[in-house]
C-alpha cells in the first residue's frame, strides 16, 4: 500500500494501514512472491523441481500453499569486477549488466578514477600538467603549482634562465640565481661508465622522452659505455614511484631494451654486450639518488624451462633470481610475471613444505603440479609465499617461482620433507569442521592451506565448515577475528565456486542469507594471516521479501508496517531525489523511499544486505529533505551494504535506499526489524 505522507497517519490509525503479517488474499501478495492467491496467477506445484524458471540468477521453489515462487538472487551474477558495476539479475533476462562506478566525488580539485586492484574509488590532487604539483587554487591538497597549465612551471621547479618565465612561483622572473636543470635531455647525460651512487635531482626537469612513465614526469638521463660484456643493475630511488628505460639510441623507445618502475626502480641484465647505452630516469620531480653496478656476466637460469627443472629432491635452500628469465606459465595464484621451475621426485608418502621469500619483501607465488604446466595440485601466494602438501603421494612433481611482472626479484626457495601427516580438520571439504545453530565455534587458519576459490577474495588460507538445515530457513553467519578481515562464503557445494549464495568480508564478516533450502552447506572462512577465529550461525525461520515499485520519493513512500518487514525493489528506473551530507560521497544516486509510522518510541534497525549495489541508507525524520539527514550508513553492513540501529520516538520516519556517490543503484533488499528499546 502506498500512500501520501499527509493521509498515511490517519488511514493507520482507522484502518490498519500496510498490516502484512499474514499472506494476503484476493489478488495480493503470498510469501513476497508475485499474486499467487488464485490458479490462475502462477503455477501450481508439488516440489521445488516443478518451479525451475530456466533463469540462472532466480532462487525457485514451491511455496506452503503449493505455487511456485521465483526470487531473484544478484549475488550470482557478481563477476567480481568492482568497476564495471554491480551486475543485476532480471527474473525474466537474467543476469545484466550494471552501471560503471564513475568514482565522481564532485571536487573539482580531484581526478577521480576507479581502481580495479584496490577495488575502490581513487581521488588524487588535480596536476594538470603533470609535473607533480597541485593547482594554487587547490589550497587544501597542498595546491602550490601558480599555472598548473605549463610543467615548467612551479613552486619546486629551479628558475630557468631566459625564457621570460616565473618558473619557481616566486613572482620574480628569470633572477640571478637561474640555470637549467642538469642531464635533462640527451645532449647533456650524466656519464655512469665507472659506477657508482649519484645524488640528482629531476626538480625544473620536464618529460622530454616517451618511456614507460606516464606522460608529464620528469625526466634525466644517463649514459654509459661497456668495452666488453658485463652485468648490470640499474636502481633509481626517489620520493615517488620511480621509472628506468635502458636504450640503445638516447629518447628512442623503439631501442628500448627494458623498462621498469617501483620503489626502488630497477633494471638489470644478466649480461649486456658492449657497447653505449642510455638510461632515461622518469618521476614525479625530486631528489633521487642512482645506483650503478657493473660485475661479471651471468649466464642464462637453466630452469627457465620446464626442461631444465632444478631437482629439489633433496631438500635445502636454493638461491633464485628472475632477472631475464620468461613468463612461460602463469600460476593461477600468480602475477603474470616470469617463473623459474624445480622438480622433486618422492618415494612414498610424504608432507611437503615449501617456501618462497624475495629479498626485496615482495610477494611471490608457488604453484605445484604432477607434470608441468599441468593441474595444479596447491598455488599458494604471499610475502612470503608458502604451502605444506599433506601426505603427497609417491612420483615426481614439479614447482614453478613465479615473480611480479614489475620487478625481476631474487628469492630463495627452501623445501622441506617430513613424514606423512593428513590435513587437519577443516582444512579441505573431505573433513569440515562442524557448524551448529545458536552456538559458536572457534578455530584457526594457522594450520590451513589455500585449497578452495572464494569469489570475494583473493588467495588466502581458508577453514571449512558444514551444517545441514532441516528445513528451509533464514542463516546468519558471523566470522569474527578480532582484528583482521575476514571473508566468509556460503555455499551448496564445497568445493564449487558456482554454488556460492553470498560472499562478504569485513571485520567481523557476516553474512545472511534469507529461505536457504534444507540440506547440507557450506562456510568457507579465509584470511591474509593466519588467525584465530570465532564462527556463529543463527538459524531462524524463512522469510520472503515483498516486492516493492512505485515508492520514488516522500509523497508516495511505501509505508512500512509498524512491525517492519523485508523489501526488495530496483532503483535503477527511479529519480536521485534526495542526497546526503554526512555519507556516501553524498549519495546522489537514484533513490527508493520507505515511511514508518511509529505509534510509540521504538528500536529500529534496518540493513539492506543482499542488495546488488554499493547502498547507502539515510534517515530522516517528519520529512525528507535532501541532506536533511538524522542518520546516514554507507558500508556499515555486509560487504557494501548499510546498517542503521537507533531508537526512535513516536511519529513519522522516512528510510531512503540510495547509492555510492552519482552512479550506484539496482536491486536492493531492506530489511527492517522493529522492536520495544
Amino acid at each position: 500500500m502506498r500512500l501520501s505522507c499527509g493521509a498515511c497517519l490517519l488511514v493507520l490509525l482507522v484502518v490498519g494501514c500496510g498490516d502484512d503479517d499474514g499472506p494476503m488474499r484476493d489478488g495480493g501478495l503470498v510469501d513476497g512472491g508475485f499474486d499467487s492467491g488464485s490458479p490462475d496467477s502462477g503455477p501450481r506445484c508439488a516440489s521445488d523441481e516443478e518451479c525451475d524458471d530456466g533463469v540462472d540468477c532466480t532462487r525457485d521453489f514451491c511455496n506452503a500453499e503449493r505455487f511456485c515462487v521465483h526470487s531473484v538472487d544478484p549475488a550470482q551474477c557478481d563477476d567480481g569486477v568492482f568497476c564495471n558495476g554491480r551486475e543485476l539479475c532480471d527474473p525474466e533476462m537474467g543476469c545484466t549488466a550494471g552501471l560503471r562506478e564513475s568514482c565522481n566525488d564532485s571536487d573539482v580539485c580531484t581526478i577521480d578514477r576507479c581502481d580495479e586492484e584496490s577495488k575502490s574509488c581513487v581521488h588524487v590532487g588535480r596536476d594538470q600538467d603533470g609535473d607533480g604539483e597541485a593547482d594554487f587554487f587547490c589550497p587544501d591538497i597542498g595546491g602550490t603549482d601558480c599555472n598548473d597549465n605549463d610543467p615548467r612551471v612551479g613552486a619546486t621547479i629551479r628558475e630557468v634562465c631566459d625564457d621570460e618565465k616565473d618558473n619557481d612561483c616566486d613572482e620574480r622572473v628569470d633572477e640571478a640565481d637561474c640555470g637549467a636543470p642538469a642531464h635533462d635531455t640527451c645532449d647533456d647525460a650524466l656519464d655512469v661508465s665507472a659506477g657508482g651512487v649519484f645524488s640528482l635531482s629531476t626538480r625544473g626537469a620536464v618529460s622530454d622522452y616517451r618511456t614507460c612513465a606516464p606522460s608529464g614526469r620528469r625526466d634525466l638521463v644517463l649514459t654509459f659505455t661497456l668495452e666488453e660484456a658485463r652485468s648490470v643493475v640499474l636502481r633509481a630511488e626517489g620520493a615517488s614511484l620511480t621509472y628506468l628505460s635502458l636504450q640503445t639510441e638516447c629518447g628512442d623507445r623503439g631501442s628500448e631494451l627494458r623498462c621498469a618502475s617501483g620503489f626502488p626502480g630497477e633494471v638489470r641484465s644478466r649480461s649486456l654486450d658492449a657497447g653505449t647505452y642510455f638510461v632515461i630516469v622518469s618521476d614525479i620531480g625530486g631528489d633521487l639518488v642512482v645506483e650503478v653496478d657493473f660485475d661479471e656476466p651471468e649466464p642464462p637460469a637453466p630452469n627457465d624451462v620446464c626442461d631444465g627443472a632444478l631437482d629439489v629432491s633433496a631438500g635445502g635452500s636454493f638461491a633464485g633470481s628472475l632477472v631475464e628469465v620468461a613468463n612461460d606459465a602463469t600460476a593461477t595464484c600468480g602475477f603474470g610475471g616470469p617463473e623459474l621451475f624445480y622438480t622433486f621426485t618422492l618415494d612414498g608418502p610424504r608432507d611437503v613444505i615449501l617456501s618462497a621469500t624475495a629479498s626485496t619483501g615482495d610477494s611471490m607465488a608457488i604453484g605445484v603440479s604432477q607434470t608441468c604446466f599441468g593441474e595444479e595440485l596447491r598455488c599458494a601466494r604471499g610475502a612470503p609465499a608458502g604451502t605444506r602438501l599433506h601426505e603427497l603421494g609417491a612420483g615426481t612433481y614439479f614447482v614453478a617461482v613465479e615473480g611480479s611482472a614489475s620487478r625481476e626479484a631474487d628469492f630463495t626457495l627452501t623445501v622441506a620433507f617430513e613424514d606423512p601427516t593428513p590435513p587437519p580438520t577443516g582444512d579441505t571439504c573431505a573433513a569440515p569442521l562442524p557448524l551448529t545453530a545458536d552456538e559458536t565455534t572457534t578455530s584457526t587458519l594457522a594450520d590451513k592451506q589455500d585449497d578452495y576459490e572464494v569469489s570475494c577474495s583473493f588467495f588466502f588460507r581458508d577453514a571449512v565448515h558444514r551444517f545441514v538445515l532441516d528445513e528451509r530457513s533464514d542463516v546468519s553467519v558471523e566470522a569474527d577475528a578480532d582484528g583482521p578481515f575476514v571473508y566468509v562464503s556460503v555455499r551448496s557445494t564445497c568445493d564449487d565456486v558456482d554454488s556460492e549464495v553470498r560472499c562478504v568480508s569485513g571485520n567481523p564478516g557476516r553474512a545472511r542469507v534469507r529461505n536457504l533450502p534444507a540440506g547440507e552447506h557450506y562456510v568457507l572462512v579465509e584470511s591474509f594471516s593466519g588467525t584465530g577465529y570465532d564462527l556463529t550461525l543463527n538459524v531462524t525461520p524463512p522469510t520472503v521479501p515483498v516486492p516493492v515499485t512505485g515508492n520514488d520519493n516522500c509523497s508516495n513512500a511505501y509505508v512500512v508496517p509498524t512491525t517492519g518487514g523485508i523489501f526488495t525493489g530496483n532503483t535503477t528506473a527511479l529519480l536521485p531525489d534526495y542526497s546526503t551530507r554526512t555519507c556516501g560521497s553524498m549519495a546522489g544516486s537514484n533513490d527508493a523511499t520507505f515511511v514508518l509510522m511509529l505509534p510509540a518510541r521504538a528500536r529500529v534497525v534496518a540493513n539492506t544486505s543482499g542488495s546488488s549495489f554499493d547502498t547507502v541508507l539515510h534517515l530522516h525524520t517528519t520529512s525528507c529533505v535532501s541532506g536533511g539527514e538524522v542518520a546516514c550508513d554507507d558500508d556499515g553492513g555486509d560487504g557494501s551494504t548499510s546498517y542503521l540501529d537507533r531508537v526512535l520516538e513516536a511519529g513519522t520516519h522516512f528510510l531512503v535506499v540510495d547509492g555510492f556517490g552519482m552512479g550506484s543503484s539496482g536491486e536492493y533488499v531492506l530489511e527492517i526489524d522493529v522492536t520495544t528499546p
